[in-house]
């Protein structure tokens, strides 16, 4: 009984995993602020 708990549970997991995958995929990449430049004057 334990098995087929765990195998039914672990394939929801892999469904959720697989779906979450597919749509951080498809979300923009942020760019990247370019860092300020340290104050050279000092």
């Amino acid at each position: 009984m334990a098995d087929n708990f765990l195998e039914s549970h672990r394939e929801e997991y892999e469904k959720k995993k697989a779906a979450w995958l597919r749509k951080k995929k498809h979300l923009p990449k942020t760019k990247q602020q370019p860092s300020k430049p340290e104050d050279e004057s000092l």
